[in-house]
């Protein structure tokens, strides 16, 4: 009888914690529909954010910090890479604004048009 008061009581505080059970267990199994995958090994640039829109490989350059102009404005770059990759928002490498180390990328606040790849880290200066 006891259990049956309470249960009457406390009916929507019930519901309310399974309604929440369920959203989390549905939470954990969906994913996205266009859940781009993760390019190990590679360095990418993407026209759209997260990864996706088209894909613009970032070659290793022979010479270390040769610049290279993008055939138009990235929104996110992916580099699973052992690389460095600086990234400038302006044409021929001006406004600098990030630099993208190895297994690391994301969507970039300001639309890459010109990149560097530098192949060792360079020194710090005092």
């Amino acid at each position: 009888m006891n259990a049956r008061k309470i249960i009457r009581r406390n009916r929507g505080a019930i519901g309310v914690a399974l309604a929440g059970a369920a959203l989390l267990v549905g939470g954990a199994v969906a994913q996205p529909a266009a859940a781009a995958e993760i390019p190990w090994g590679q360095a990418n640039f993407y026209t759209g954010a997260d990864f996706t829109g088209t894909v613009y490989p970032i070659p290793a350059t022979g010479s270390d910090a040769e610049c290279i102009n993008l055939p138009e404005p990235m929104k996110s770059i992916a580099n699973f890479k052992y690389a460095y990759v600086d990234v400038f928002s302006g044409t021929d490498c001006t406004h600098g604004f990030g630099r993208i180390t190895g297994l690391h990328g994301g969507t970039l606040g300001i639309p890459a048009v010109s990149y560097k790849v530098l192949v060792s880290y360079p020194p710090v200066r005092p």
